[in-house]
């Protein structure tokens, strides 16, 4: 089965209504990526009012008209103190977990990626109740929540984690749709913790950076990747130049090829473009496919990625068998 673990999900209509109230700014934040993604859905005429279903539609027929099986839809929780309070004023974005959950009741080309922040006050009961809902597994972006992995308030979280086998995505590297600040609060180091108590990482990105002026996290992932059986990285974002050197030393080894889960990162997905070493001709030829997750599994594949690196995740996630020919 073929499943890419890393696909954001948004509430676009309520971004646009912000948007227009004036109320969120659209340069640089991920609500401009996300706009940008669901264009051509207006929030005028028929469409008013639907842009969400009509978005979630899209989504789902491009996965069945590509050649995965199934997508991870990710919800994203706000900031919290470490109090246990909520800060909606600190939150730059947040993906509410049953407005993901609704989704994926309604398309089964989804998996359900619950996201909770581990300081919350509820933290504990509402994981359990997002895993009676159909978790797969966690997301954090900790330099967006303002979550240090390595906090002793995360320790019960990571109890909890282990005991249930759900899976934490945790964004590594710096991170840009949601600002750049506090990007050392995505350091794998910060994960130990995590992986000593027995849960299954997946550290988003491999901690490779996006740009040469910034710091790279990804020779860090790479010796806890080699030190730890249960930490594992996805390849969200991967075909950019500036990434193209760690995903060749990944694939040339295969301790940390096998560590290795495929996911798109979607609408975060680079153009082919951007992926030089593949050449004019085949730049040209994947920018034909419309397909965005067909389109980033044909780059991946050119750039050398194995079947197995697509199928890897299913069991990861102790999701059923059953892939597409």
């Amino acid at each position: 089965m073929r499943i890419d673990i890393h696909v954001h999900l948004a509430n676009v209509e309520t971004m646009l209504a912000a948007v227009q109230a004036g109320t969120q700014s659209c340069g640089g934040s991920l609500a401009r990526v996300f706009r940008l993604a669901a264009a051509g859905i207006s929030a005028t005429s028929d469409s008013a009012g639907r842009i969400n279903e009509r978005w979630a539609y899209r989504l789902a027929g491009w996965v069945r008209e590509s050649r995965l099986d199934k997508v991870v839809a990710l919800a994203l929780d706000g900031v919290y103190s470490e109090s246990g309070c909520p800060c909606p004023e600190q939150t730059v974005l947040q993906v509410d977990n049953d407005f993901v959950c609704a989704a994926v009741a309604q398309h089964p080309e989804f998996l359900f990626g619950a996201s909770v922040h581990p300081y919350r006050s509820d933290a504990l009961q509402e994981l359990e109740r997002l895993i009676r809902k159909g978790a797969c597994l966690i997301k954090w972006i900790p330099s967006a929540q303002r979550i240090e992995p390595d906090n002793p308030r995360c320790m019960a979280f990571y109890e909890a984690l282990a005991h249930y086998g759900i899976p934490l995505l945790s964004h590594t590297g710096v991170e840009h749709t949601l600002g750049h600040r506090r990007s050392h609060y995505n350091h794998p180091q910060r994960l130990i913790p995590a992986l000593e108590k027995g849960v299954r990482v997946i550290a988003a990105h491999c901690g490779a950076r996006l740009f040469l002026h910034e710091p790279s996290f990804f020779k860090a992932w790479a010796a806890l990747a080699v030190k730890y059986e249960t930490l594992y990285g996805d390849c969200g974002a991967f075909s950019m130049v500036t990434r193209i050197p760690a995903l060749k030393r990944i694939l040339g080894d295969p301790v940390l090829q096998s560590k290795l889960l495929y996911g798109s990162d979607y609408p975060g997905v680079p153009s082919p473009a951007w992926c030089w070493q593949l050449g004019v001709s085949k730049m040209r030829e994947l920018s034909r496919v419309a397909n965005p997750f067909e389109r980033n599994m044909r780059v991946m594949q050119a750039l050398g990625m194995p079947e197995g690196v697509f199928e890897r995740a299913h069991r990861q996630l102790g999701i059923g068998k059953g892939a597409k020919k």
